[in-house]
């Protein structure tokens, strides 16, 4: 989990963001699901902006950027995650600059179980390593 935590902390310090809010949180976390579950449109001033998608054996994940459109700042990371033996899908939010969120956010990761884990751990190692080619 600490190896994860510092990835994120790596990764988040190569992009232009700022701060998540609580709402923004909530909405990438819950709120979102039952937009797309209606066919609603995104929250207003913001755009998801692809990012990187990894494949595993037995799960996808899909790393988005929540882009305010206003100041062209990344917001969060959203990251969509699919079970390909369950069929659950999952929203997560990587909160950028907010140290209550992050613990959410780590919090969260604690209720997942050791496989999903460690190919979440080779997606965000994935990422890192494309970032620093980029530097």
């Amino acid at each position: 989990m600490k190896k994860i935590t510092l990835l994120l902390f790596m990764f988040v310090s190569l992009c232009s963001y700022s701060q998540t809010t609580q709402i923004e949180y909530n909405y990438l976390t819950k709120g979102l699901k039952d937009a797309v579950e209606k066919g609603l449109d995104l929250k207003q001033g913001y755009d998801l902006q692809d990012f990187y998608t990894h494949n595993e054996q037995f799960y996808t994940f899909n790393f988005r950027l929540f882009v305010d459109v206003n100041t062209k700042k990344t917001k969060a990371i959203l990251v969509v995650v699919d079970s390909k033996v369950w069929g659950n899908r999952y929203y997560v939010c990587i909160p950028q600059d907010n140290p209550d969120l992050s613990k959410q956010y780590s919090d969260y990761l604690q209720s997942w179980d050791k496989d999903i884990l460690k190919a979440y751990s080779l997606a965000l190692t994935d990422i890192l390593g494309l970032s620093l080619k980029s530097i």
